[in-house]
C-alpha cells in the first residue's frame, strides 16, 4: 500500500487510501525528533523510521511504497539519508519533498491561482517557513524559499524583534532573487500548525507590516491535508506531479569551492528545471578539499558546507572537473575528472 509519512512537525502524519477516502492519522507517541541533528544520522532516522512503520502496520496498513515530507531545513544529503533510511526498513520511496513545497501544493489545489504570484508562510513549534512561488497553469514554479528559528517565549516577549528578523530575512531573500518585497504584488497566505500556540498569531501581523497589506489566513486543515492532495495527485494524477514537482525542487541552489574558505563558483541556481547537471572547473588549493554549499552563499546559520570531498595529493595545484548532476529527487551526485578527463572519483552521492 502506498502511504505518505510527514517528517516536517512535532508528531509524524501518516496517509493512506483505505479504497474508498483518504485516510490520516498521527502517530503521537513518536515526539522529539523535529530536529535539525536527525537528518544528519542516518542509523537514528532509521529507528525513528522502524517505530514508526511498525506502529503503522500493527493497524493493519502494510507500506509497499512511500511518499515522505520533510523539513524545509533538510538539505540534499538530509533527503538522501532520508531515502537510505526508509530503504533501510524495507520501504521503496516513490517521491520526496519540502514541507513547504508540500503546503503549496495544498494551496495550489485549493486556491484559484493561474497566473499569480505568491508569498506563502507556513508557522511551526519554533520556526517558520516562507515560500515565494508562482503558478502558470499545472507548472507551480518556486523562486526562492528561506526559515527563520525562534523560541515560543521569546517570540511572545518581544515582537518586534520577531518582525526585525523577518524583516532582514525577506530583503535577504528578494534580494538574492534581484527582487524587492511586493514587486510582484504578490497574493499573501498563512497557515499555522496546530503546536504555533501564540506565535501563529504574531504571524498575521507581521506579514501585514513586510508586505503592506493583509494575508489571507489558511486553516491548519490545508496543511495537514497536503499529503492527502499529493496521494491523490501521485495515485491518479502522474503527469501533474511531475510538472510540479521537477520544476525547481531546487529551491536554495548549489555552489562549490576549493577549499575551506576559497571562493564560490555558482552550480545550480534557485529555479532549477530538474534533472539538471553542469561542470565545474577548479584547481585544487593547498588543502586539497572541494566544498559543497547550498545556495550561493556560505550556509548562513553555520558557515560550513553541506558536503566535501578530498582530492589525492598528487592533483594539487592543477585543474579538476566535477560532473555534478541534481537528479528528479533532489540529490546530489557527482564525479571528479582529472585534466585529461580520466576519472578521479567515479560518481558520489553529496552528503
Amino acid at each position: 500500500m502506498l502511504v505518505a509519512l510527514d517528517l516536517t512537525g512535532d508528531v509524524i502524519a501518516y496517509s493512506y487510501h483505505d479504497g474508498s477516502s483518504i485516510v490520516t492519522e498521527y502517530l503521537r507517541y513518536i515526539v522529539g525528533f523535529r530536529t535539525k541533528d536527525l537528518f544528519q544520522d542516518e542509523a537514528g532516522l532509521t529507528a525513528l523510521l522502524r517505530v514508526a512503520k511498525d506502529m503503522i502496520e500493527c493497524t493493519g496498513v502494510v507500506i509497499t511504497e512511500t511518499i515522505f515530507a520533510v523539513p524545509a531545513y533538510c538539505n540534499y544529503a538530509g533527503r538522501e539519508r532520508v531515502k537510505k533510511a526508509a530503504q533501510a526498513c524495507g520501504m521503496k520511496v516513490r517521491t520526496m519533498i519540502k514541507g513547504s513545497l508540500a503546503s503549496a501544493l495544498g494551496l495550489y489545489q485549493t486556491a484559484a491561482l493561474d497566473g499569480k504570484t505568491v508569498f506563502l508562510c507556513n508557522v511551526h513549534s519554533n520556526y517558520a517557513e516562507y515560500l515565494l512561488f508562482h503558478v502558470d497553469g499545472e507548472v507551480l514554479r518556486v523562486h526562492g524559499s528561506t526559515t527563520i528559528a525562534f523560541t515560543k517565549e521569546a517570540a511572545v516577549e518581544d515582537a518586534n524583534n520577531l518582525l526585525k528578523k523577518t524583516l532582514d530575512e525577506l530583503k535577504a531573500l528578494y534580494a538574492e532573487l534581484g527582487m524587492t518585497v511586493g514587486e510582484k504584488d504578490e497574493e499573501l497566505y498563512i497557515m499555522a500548525d496546530e503546536n504555533a500556540g501564540p506565535v501563529g498569531a504574531l504571524f498575521p501581523r507581521i506579514m501585514e507590516a513586510s508586505f503592506a497589506k493583509t494575508p489571507t489566513s489558511i486553516e491548519n486543515e490545508i496543511s495537514k491535508g497536503a499529503l492527502s492532495l499529493l496521494m491523490k495527485l501521485a495515485d491518479f494524477r502522474c503527469d501533474q506531479i511531475r510538472k510540479c514537482f521537477l520544476v525547481d525542487c531546487c529551491v536554495e541552489g548549489i555552489s562549490i569551492g576549493s577549499g575551506v574558505g576559497g571562493d564560490l563558483q555558482e552550480v545550480f541556481k534557485r529555479n532549477t528545471e530538474l534533472p539538471v547537471q553542469n561542470t565545474v572547473d577548479l584547481s585544487i588549493s593547498y588543502d586539497n578539499v572541494l566544498c559543497f554549499y547550498a545556495g550561493n552563499y556560505r550556509n548562513r546559520d553555520y558557515d560550513e558546507p553541506i558536503g566535501t570531498c578530498r582530492i589525492p595529493e598528487q592533483y594539487r595545484s592543477q585543474t579538476v572537473h566535477v560532473k555534478i548532476t541534481l537528479n528528479e529527487e533532489g540529490i546530489v551526485e557527482y564525479v571528479v575528472l582529472d585534466k585529461n578527463r580520466q576519472v578521479i572519483y567515479p560518481r558520489r552521492v553529496l552528503s
